[in-house]
């Protein structure tokens, strides 16, 4: 992968990855960053010399995976979408996610 393209821009192609042990008040941070990416229509990801930039926009795909087992949790975010496609109907399917006993659903 180009590290970032011709202009000194970061990449619109290739792949990123990161890995890390974190806090949750860091995580909650990326998320953050996350939510106000899409909010934008851009999100753009360094470490080291490695920088990417996506741009969501139209529907996007989301899945969301929760597992427990044996005092082991686990949590995963998808999320898919394409470049200059025309919009599909979203399924009428919803979730719900709750942040806490008395917390609001979102």
């Amino acid at each position: 992968m180009d590290k970032k393209d011709k202009q000194g821009l970061p990449a619109r192609e290739g792949k990123f990855s990161y890995e890390a042990v974190e806090d949750a008040a860091s995580l909650a941070k990326y998320l953050q960053a996350l939510t106000d990416g899409f909010a934008s229509g851009s999100m753009r990801f360094s470490r080291k010399d490695l920088d990417m930039e996506l741009c969501p926009e139209g529907l996007i795909g989301f899945a969301v995976e929760a597992k427990a087992k044996d005092g082991r949790m686990k949590l995963a975010l998808k999320f898919a979408w394409r470049e200059s496609v025309e919009a599909k109907e979203p399924k009428n399917d919803t979730l719900a996610i709750v942040p806490g006993a008395d917390g609001e659903k979102v």
